[in-house]
């Protein structure tokens, strides 16, 4: 991939946080939430196999900073996770709902925001995977505002 490719993967991680890319920011979409409305989950639909309810938008949040750091480890280390990490990490309950918990997991959340982006800011060949969470967080993010819409909250602006 060519150093501008490069450059225009850090902008556009940045921007999606900031201003949002054709949607919403990232950031805006975490503010103004209660921990109760974060930790809520929507049920299943009829019919589905699987009758538990759905993540809620604190589990999402969680799942992407475990695969973020998941990430950043790997690149720095080549260390892959276990399946028993995977198993508790990738989409965790969340036990202590919370103001302080949830001010806490955005607070990890900025913070692998801003890990990513130094990383993307300096791409190496070994570290292009990071790239990927420019979609796989902008898919996260688009279930977190249709979970906003669902708790009835107005759109984000």
């Amino acid at each position: 991939m060519s150093e501008t490719n490069y450059q225009h993967m850090a902008a556009w991680w940045e921007e999606a946080f900031d201003e949002g890319l054709w949607a919403a920011a990232w950031s805006k979409s975490l503010e103004g939430l209660t921990p109760e409305e974060a930790a809520w989950q929507p049920p299943s639909g009829p019919g589905v196999a699987d009758a538990g309810r759905r993540h809620s938008i604190w589990q999402i949040v969680l799942h992407m900073i475990f695969w973020r750091e998941n990430w950043l480890r790997r690149v720095a280390t080549g260390q892959k996770p276990t399946k028993e990490e995977i198993a508790a990490g990738s989409f965790p309950m969340v036990h202590h709902i919370t103001e302080e918990a949830w001010a806490a997991t955005r607070a990890h959340f900025n913070q692998t925001q801003q890990r990513i982006g130094d990383v993307l800011n300096n791409l190496t060949p070994e570290s292009e995977p990071v790239m990927y969470f420019l979609p796989h967080d902008s898919y996260h993010f688009g279930q977190i505002n249709y979970l906003r819409a669902m708790l009835g909250l107005k759109p984000i602006e």
